[in-house]
């Protein structure tokens, strides 16, 4: 039974909101480093976030603060490393629909890291770079899914064991032509159980019960 594990406690959305409410930003005005996961959060809640609809909004910014932390540190950054990144921090602590959900709304979400993340006013300003194709996205998640099938097991001899060959066999097995196949996914996934009695909070629980519904 896959373990959901502490993603994205519901306390730092609550926080979000917060923060938006007294945030007040002249311009001009230089933040330090320490506040610029809020700055973009609260720039999240005030833009993209109005365009996403019931579930992708929250999912969508909790995918936001996993590519923070995974960017963390970093001045400048390659999208094509700190992307596959972020979802090897993720891998199983959400069910398959989560992927699915971040594939469906790409688009509109790197239009707004390539818009605003530069735009954050660090005195050093962060610079993006290796823009991702469809056709590289849809490879990265199929290879992050195909890597949580064996995650899934919980079986650390059975991963030991497991060849490069057989990891990419199973990637494309969960592709048709260049787009990952959610049928062929629903098909590996549904019959594995995926626990949410260990979510951090009740928030959490609810919105990925919520992703499991869809």
């Amino acid at each position: 039974m896959v373990k959901q594990g502490r993603f994205a406690k519901s306390s730092k959305l609550k926080q979000i909101k917060q923060i938006r409410r007294r945030m007040h930003h002249p311009a001009g005005r230089i933040i330090q480093p320490d506040q610029f996961e809020e700055f973009v959060l609260v720039r999240y809640g005030l833009t993209l976030k109005k365009k996403y609809k019931g579930t992708d909004k929250e999912t969508m910014q909790r995918f936001l603060m996993e590519v923070l932390a995974a960017a963390a540190g970093q001045n400048s950054w390659r999208l094509t490393a700190i992307i596959p990144e972020t979802f090897k921090r993720i891998n199983v602590r959400v069910p398959y629909q989560f992927y699915q959900r971040v594939l469906r709304n790409w688009d509109p979400f790197v239009q707004f890291l390539n818009r605003e993340i530069p735009a954050v006013p660090l005195k050093d300003r962060i610079v993006l770079s290796g823009s991702l194709t469809e056709e590289q996205l849809n490879g990265i998640i199929a290879s992050q899914l195909a890597a949580n099938t064996l995650l899934a097991t919980g079986n650390t001899q059975l991963l030991k064991m497991v060849t490069a060959e057989q990891t990419d066999s199973l990637e494309k097995s969960l592709m048709t032509g260049n787009q990952v196949d959610w049928q062929k996914v629903a098909k590996v996934f549904n019959p594995i159980p995926f626990d949410t009695s260990t979510a951090p909070d009740q928030r959490t629980k609810q919105w990925i019960d919520s992703l499991k519904e869809l």
